[in-house]
């Protein structure tokens, strides 16, 4: 428990860190975006006072040649007596440097430049308060010089309203990048936390606890707890798999190792044993040793991912090959084994080996469970669901019961339990097919069985995948 919460506590300290993390960089992009745009707003304003001051020389040097002095004159009095408290100012001045028109009564020498300071101007009016100096310009009309001024606080006001919706927008962005931040926070807390606590029932033995499903959500979390899902359902299949062969193991091989012990102590108790005894002990002993070297067949198989070595397979070439194996014990048994392969090529993509050793499984499994007289067909068959190895017989069939149980290890049907066999044929043939994405079908076949090994249509990105894996191994 002081585990559980020493993680969740770092969790905890984790969304809160990441979340000061993620403001202070929302905060540092904003005041990177607030300096860029204070710099080109104060830019842009004086630009477009010059751009105006420069237009209305222009204009007036105009004025001047078209229709004199004294126009140009009355036109520098209407644009100074307009301007409210002094926001521009203008001054006219002939060649001897004396006023001609403007309402600039009076400025210091040598101080004319890009800006001059209130202190340095003599207005005939009062300037508004808010203005400490002008942003001038010069220009030459004639023999004149117009001296043209922009009051400061046109930027500075314009800079005041940005500054002010700047500051703001600043705040609002830090102080939601902080709720939200904090809300996706908590809400990843949680979820890391339902990701945990599955792990830690799972640990401590509740094999059925799953990561609640979040609906309508895509996210790597999301990937990640169906992934964690998944792997505990195969997982679970596994374990109660195992727990399935370790009680069929110790029910099925009771009954061998207890005739096998009994022998040996009826050899031990007699100075002489009968003849045929040590036969039968070995042959029991065989009998144990077969079951035990199908069993670790069968987990070499699901635990080994062979996908490497797969390659195309001709299907009809293994039908062939094990029929020609176990067409001679057919006669001897009585037995009559016929073959049906499909036309052309029924190639499949796979392991060679063990696809021979399932058809040779399958035609061992119809050859023991039938009684003499009985005719079995091994073939292949190629149609629109893919391509298709299978084994039929017209003996006595399998109940509809047995049909999902024949491929658990150990199981043997009623028909069957008088024949020889440890019930792991099947099972072996369901090991096999499942690397190679193959469906076990069960079907009557009316009279007896058949078991149809289904191969779906093989995808040339599965090909490149084995490929390139084939590669990496060198």
């Amino acid at each position: 428990m002081r585990k559980m919460l020493s993680r969740r506590g770092g969790v905890a300290r984790t969304s809160v860190r990441l979340s000061l993390q993620f403001s202070f960089l929302y905060s540092f992009l904003t005041a990177v975006i607030f300096v860029g745009a204070y710099w080109l707003t104060d830019f842009e304003v004086r630009d477009w006072m010059y751009d105006r001051m420069n237009s209305d020389a222009a204009r007036l040097s105009e004025i001047y040649e078209q229709k004199g002095l004294s126009v140009l004159i009355d036109r520098i009095e209407a644009l100074a007596e307009i301007n409210f408290e002094n926001s521009r100012i203008f001054q006219l001045t002939d060649p001897q440097g004396q006023i001609a028109a403007g309402n600039i009564l009076s400025m210091r020498s040598g101080n004319v430049g890009d800006f001059v300071g209130i202190a340095n101007l003599t207005l005939k009016e009062p300037q508004d308060e808010e203005v400490t100096g002008y942003w001038t310009v010069q220009h030459r009309i004639g023999p004149f010089v117009l001296l043209q001024g922009t009051g400061d606080h046109v930027v500075a006001e314009v800079l005041e309203v940005l500054s002010a919706v700047l500051i703001g927008g600043f705040c609002i962005v830090i102080g939601l990048g902080l709720l939200v931040g904090i809300w996706i926070g908590r809400i990843t807390e949680s979820r890391i936390d339902q990701i945990s606590n599955t792990l830690e029932n799972v640990a401590h033995g509740d094999l059925d606890a799953r990561i609640p499903h979040m609906e309508g959500e895509i996210d790597d979390l999301v990937r990640v707890s169906s992934s964690i899902n998944a792997t505990l359902n195969k997982l679970q299949t596994l374990l109660e798999s195992q727990r399935q062969i370790s009680t069929d193991i110790a029910h099925d091989m009771r009954t061998p190792l207890q005739r096998l012990r009994q022998r040996l102590e009826r050899m031990e108790s007699r100075s002489l044993p009968r003849q045929g005894d040590t036969a039968a002990a070995l042959r029991e002993t065989d009998e144990i040793i077969s079951t035990f070297n199908a069993l670790l067949r069968i987990a070499q198989i699901e635990a080994n991912d062979r996908r490497e070595r797969f390659s195309h397979v001709d299907l009809n070439d293994i039908a062939e090959t094990v029929f020609d194996a176990f067409e001679p014990t057919a006669a001897d048994q009585g037995q009559t084994l016929s073959l049906a392969l499909a036309p052309g090529q029924a190639l499949v993509w796979g392991d060679r080996d063990l696809l021979m050793q399932m058809a040779a499984n399958l035609a061992e499994n119809g050859l023991r469970h039938c009684p003499s007289g009985t005719g079995i067909a091994i073939g292949v068959s190629i149609g629109v669901d893919g391509t298709s190895l299978w084994v039929s017989d017209d003996g006595p069939g399998l109940a509809p019961s047995d049909a999902e149980k024949v491929f658990r290890r150990f199981y043997r049907g009623e028909k069957s339990r008088t024949s020889q066999g440890h019930g792991l044929g099947l099972s072996m043939v369901q090991a096999i097919a499942d690397p190679h994405d193959a469906s076990v079908l069960i079907s009557d076949n009316r009279p007896g069985l058949q078991v149809t090994v289904l191969f779906l249509e093989h995808s040339p990105a599965a090909e490149a995948d084995t490929m390139r894996r084939v590669n990496e191994h060198g």
